[in-house]
């Protein structure tokens, strides 16, 4: 026999509807499509989470699963409450220590989806539950905190997140309003001379400070440049990462043969950002394009 449309939609629905496990008052059980396209099913709030990301270790926190959190990487510095958690490695497949997360008894390993995919293997060996995360811009960070904060019982948390770096971002851009767009060279190494596409995190922070990345135009995420293309692409701002206690100033610029003529210079517009801030998608991204944004207008 065949039901007519409106009934056969209704049957469809319900069957969906039995299939799915009813969830509580506190969200779970939660059934979300990970990095990866697996379709993850968490039953209950995690009381033990593992973090395999130093960018995942501060959502975590910032969002107020700092308590559940039991393990984080030998890289995963920040907020200072991170050092007192087990270490279970560093942040490459290679080096993570997978039975010291058995040992840890997680309910959840949250991890990257770039890097941890071997992992995922082993864990799901020993029958612990993973979820992958890999955002490639703003908006991905955003959706990754609210995961993380379904992922843990805390969506309030990760909300108030979000909302605050929004915030931030809106507080950069009153700061440009009506002011050109300075060209900004990033200069992620020097030997060799290494610059920031436009396919990263670094990119959409100084076009959201209001700068203008002299390399956006390149598809590689860390392409290796020129000085001859410094020299025609003129920066008016030179931006680096501090790391290792890194000193930069004009005259050590100036005394690289050629640079004088450029630009910044000349200028002396020479900075420092704190690159975790920029390399880790966490909610201090957001403190990075309001850094970059003061850099840039002064008032």
């Amino acid at each position: 026999m065949r039901f007519p449309k409106s009934l056969r939609l209704a049957l469809c629905f319900l069957s969906l509807a039995a299939a799915a496990p009813a969830q509580g008052r506190d969200g779970f059980p939660l059934a979300l499509t990970d990095a990866l396209g697996r379709r993850v099913t968490v039953d209950e709030k995690p009381a033990r989470v593992v973090s395999l990301s130093p960018a995942v270790t501060e959502i975590l926190f910032a969002v107020g699963a700092g308590p559940q959190v039991a393990g984080v990487t030998e890289y995963c510095n920040y907020p200072p409450e991170a050092a007192a958690r087990a270490k279970v490695g560093g942040f490459s497949g290679i080096t993570v220590n997978v039975e010291q997360i058995a040992l840890l008894k997680s309910d959840l390993v949250i991890l990257s989806g770039d890097m941890h995919q071997r992992i995922i293997e082993l864990l799901d060996r020993l029958r612990l539950k993973s979820f992958a995360v890999e955002p490639r811009n703003f908006d991905g960070v955003y959706q990754t905190i609210g995961t993380i904060g379904r992922l843990t019982g805390n969506t309030p948390g990760a909300e108030r997140v979000v909302a605050d770096m929004k915030a931030k971002l809106a507080r950069a851009g009153e700061r440009r309003q009506g002011r050109g767009r300075p060209a900004v060279f990033w200069e992620m190494n020097g030997d060799p001379l290494m610059s920031a596409g436009g396919n990263n995190f670094i990119n959409e922070a100084i076009t959201l400070a209001g700068g203008r990345n002299i390399f956006e135009d390149m598809a590689a995420q860390w392409p290796v440049v020129s000085q001859e293309q410094l020299m025609i692409r003129r920066p008016e701002w030179i931006l680096a990462g501090d790391m290792a206690g890194r000193k930069v100033d004009t005259a050590s610029y100036a005394r690289r043969p050629g640079w004088s003529r450029i630009p910044a210079v000349r200028s002396g517009n020479i900075a420092l950002v704190d690159p975790d801030t920029l390399y880790r998608y966490g909610p201090r991204l957001a403190d990075a394009v309001l850094a970059i944004s003061q850099i840039l207008f002064r008032d």
